[in-house]
């Protein structure tokens, strides 16, 4: 028996829930079965870097902390922390690579089978080449009683709701634009050759917590 490919099911996932966990309440008398929408493209790349790269969100964490005092001293402390010690570098990164725009996954694919569930629709406004622009997602009611009812009661999908809700808490307010303008200050991924993978920085996270908390991971 050939074995499963479970990476489709992930990606399916991931992209599900960012669009659950991020987007805002819709109401629309033409549409009474969407229950939330979601603007931006950008948005859903750069938080799905983050949640593949559990060392770029350690970092940005501490960034965060160093500049703005958000999250506290000890949350940060401990998150990071959770991080190395649940080995999530090495278990959970999930390569990707960098095109124009940076970290960036094909997703018409993955919006085209949630879309054939009934679980998403999406909108979008041709340019002059032809290519989608502007695009707004939408989850339908269906979506929000599955995965309210359905996912959220799944064992291995949690780690997958806590690692949203954690970047939603921390990150959620920072727009696609900024955050891609926050990841691109980092060496590493700023330097990585268009249509490569973009390598890990588990060292540099430790190193900054190293600097802010006096010892090491």
């Amino acid at each position: 028996m050939e074995p499963i490919n479970i990476v489709p099911y992930r990606e399916r996932l991931r992209t599900l829930l960012i669009l659950y966990f991020f987007s805002e309440p819709y109401s629309n008398a033409l549409t009474p079965t969407l229950a939330c929408s979601f603007h931006s493209e950008v948005k859903i790349q750069k938080i799905d870097f983050l949640i593949r790269y559990p060392s770029y969100l350690g970092y940005e964490l501490l960034r965060r902390y160093e500049q703005d005092g958000y999250p506290d001293r000890d949350t940060a402390e401990s998150i990071v922390r959770a991080i190395f010690a649940d080995e999530e570098p090495r278990l959970r990164t999930d390569d990707m690579k960098r095109f124009f725009y940076g970290a960036y996954e094909e997703l018409d694919d993955i919006i085209a089978y949630l879309k054939s569930r009934g679980l998403v629709e999406m909108q979008s406004q041709k340019n002059a080449a032809l290519r989608d622009t502007q695009k707004v997602y939408y989850l339908t009611d269906f979506a929000v009683e599955r995965i309210k009812n359905g996912l959220a009661q799944v064992p291995a999908a949690q780690w997958y709701f806590d690692r949203c809700g954690l970047i939603k808490t921390y990150l959620g307010d920072l727009s696609g634009s900024e955050l891609k303008a926050l990841q691109y200050e980092v060496d590493t991924y700023k330097t990585t050759a268009w249509h490569d993978y973009i390598a890990d920085i588990e060292q540099e996270t430790k190193d900054k917590f190293f600097t802010l908390f006096g010892y090491s991971l």
